[in-house]
């Protein structure tokens, strides 16, 4: 009797000892995907569309696409020329809307510093496209001043929201930039312009106009 109550008092210790097991060992492994793969992170990433200049990236809101990148040590914008001691980037993209009206109101380049060169509101930098309609092309230019070595590997960032850009999409564009453009742009090139934004076939009609003058 003594033996079958010493076993039957032992049997719910190891039971208890084999739990207590287990829910380490869980929250350890919790603990490790948490780690491995932060939920915060994944909550607030964009849906990143990765693209290059002349290939369209298909967005939720917006179907985009970057044309051939210009640059130099002058920029000339509306009858006003800035001078930078780094290099004044255009970038002209075309917007054709999705679904509805929308304004795409963030452009940045990402240098090859890793800094995040913001063109907002036209100052040292612009990028104000208006409002592409679904169906329409509307074209503008991304301005961004930036250092020279930055240049070099720089993409363009464009996104519907200018702040938040969590779990949206965020075209990630490839500017194919090399440090020769560098020293072209840098060595004697003209001024680079930034156009007004407007619809494809508005300019079409006014480089036309301007012709038959």
């Amino acid at each position: 009797m003594s033996r079958t109550t010493v076993a039957g008092g032992a049997r719910p210790w190891t039971q208890r000892i084999g739990v207590v097991a287990l829910v380490l060992a869980a929250l350890a492994t919790g603990r490790a995907i948490t780690h491995s793969f932060p939920v915060e992170d994944r909550i607030a990433a964009p849906f990143v569309r990765d693209s290059a200049v002349g290939e369209p990236v298909r967005l939720r809101y917006a179907d985009v696409e970057a044309g051939e990148p210009a640059g130099a040590r002058e920029l000339t914008a509306r009858g006003t020329t800035l001078s930078s001691p780094g290099v004044w980037l255009v970038v002209p993209v075309r917007i054709t809307a999705r679904g509805e009206p929308r304004t795409l109101a963030y452009a940045a380049v990402r240098g090859s510093d890793g800094t995040l060169y913001v063109a907002g509101g036209f100052g040292r930098g612009g990028f104000a496209p208006g409002t592409a309609q679904p169906g329409v092309t509307r074209e503008a230019d991304v301005a961004v001043e930036l250092p020279e070595d930055a240049v070099p590997g720089a993409h363009l960032l464009l996104a519907l929201d200018p702040y938040d850009h969590r779990r949206d999409d965020l075209a990630d564009i490839d500017l194919g930039l090399t440090q020769a453009d560098v020293e072209r742009w840098t060595d004697g090139a003209p001024a680079v312009t930034y156009r007004d934004a407007a619809d494809a076939g508005a300019t079409a009609s006014a480089d036309a106009s301007g012709d038959d003058s």
